[in-house]
């Protein structure tokens, strides 16, 4: 298996190039990114609806006791979705933002729930101040989305840059394992 991985190493270097590349872009040009980022999500979630739209009406010939109303629903809905998300990319950017926002204020108190119950003896500290840094990064994406947007994708870019040279640096390392595996 790792002799086929050796003639195929290519294909996680170039993945994992590719990656960085995608990172090192997010991380140089942010405000561009997140401009896109509507359209490949939409692009997404309209072929996913296209997807179940065309499975709710063949499901019948192959499974005859499948109701594939709900699945035809989801799929309109979905392709609805898709082409919100591609026609109004700044709509869509706020609206992930928004989503996004609340998530955090949300979650963030729940920690803070957490923390208010561990007071009592319990270690509370890093609970309280995950909260805290929730609350901050909800009320900044609520007060600002399209800047928190730009922020989310320089954090989306580190990811990718470490996501990729972990990549490179696997592909290298496996290439340097001995040949023969009988020795160990």
């Amino acid at each position: 298996m790792i002799e086929d991985f050796k003639h195929m190493k290519w294909l996680p270097l170039a993945g994992g190039a590719l990656l960085c590349v995608l990172g090192l872009t997010a991380l140089v040009w942010p405000g561009r990114v997140a401009k896109i980022l509507p359209l490949c999500i939409g692009a997404a979630i309209l072929g996913l609806g296209l997807c179940e739209v065309a499975s709710g009406f063949l499901a019948k010939s192959f499974l005859p006791e499948y109701i594939p109303g709900m699945r035809k629903l989801q799929g309109f809905v979905n392709v609805a979705v898709g082409l919100v998300f591609l026609l109004n990319r700044t709509l869509s950017l706020m609206f992930i933002a928004v989503v996004l926002g609340v998530w955090a204020v949300a979650f963030g108190a729940l920690r803070l729930r957490d923390a208010l119950r561990r007071a009592s003896g319990q270690p509370w500290g890093c609970c309280a101040g995950d909260a805290a840094v929730k609350f901050a990064v909800g009320i900044f994406m609520l007060a600002s989305p399209l800047g928190s947007m730009a922020a989310w994708t320089v954090m989306v870019g580190l990811f990718f840059l470490f996501v990729g040279a972990s990549v490179i640096f696997s592909a290298v390392y496996l290439d340097r394992l001995p040949h023969d595996f009988e020795d160990f």
